[in-house]
């Protein structure tokens, strides 16, 4: 795992909390990474799934779940980080996360979370009730 990304989820994945250091938050441009869980919630792989511009970043619902089941993993939590410092989710993000919790959850891969990463903080897609 990446020395500036500190995940935490419960035994059962109901909740997760995570903790980013401030380099991240102030990158110039959108990365979205994805932090792959086991079945324990232990992680597998923290993975930077795309890099894009300064406000989007592309994401392609097949590759974020061919990956998740490349590495067998049972959970998948998404990250990305608001360049302009503002983590509230954009209706963009909010759209973008449906078809992957959709795409993931017949195939056995559950989406615990979805966090943004900005100057201001890291709101939690499950805390804010999106997912």
């Amino acid at each position: 795992m990446a020395s500036y990304l500190n995940v935490r989820c419960c035994r059962h994945g109901r909740k997760c909390s995570i903790t980013a250091a401030r380099q991240w938050a102030f990158e110039s441009k959108e990365q979205f990474r994805i932090l792959f869980l086991d079945k324990r919630n232990q992680i597998i792989a923290d993975e930077v799934q795309q890099k894009g511009t300064v406000d989007h970043t592309p994401v392609y619902v097949r590759e974020v779940v061919k990956r998740a089941l490349d590495l067998s993993a049972t959970a998948i939590v998404l990250v990305h980080n608001h360049p302009s410092g503002d983590p509230t989710p954009s209706r963009a993000d909010i759209e973008m996360t449906k078809p992957i919790v959709a795409a993931a959850k017949p195939l056995g891969v559950v989406v615990h979370d979805h966090i943004i990463v900005g100057k201001q903080g890291h709101p939690s897609f499950r805390g804010l009730g999106l997912i």
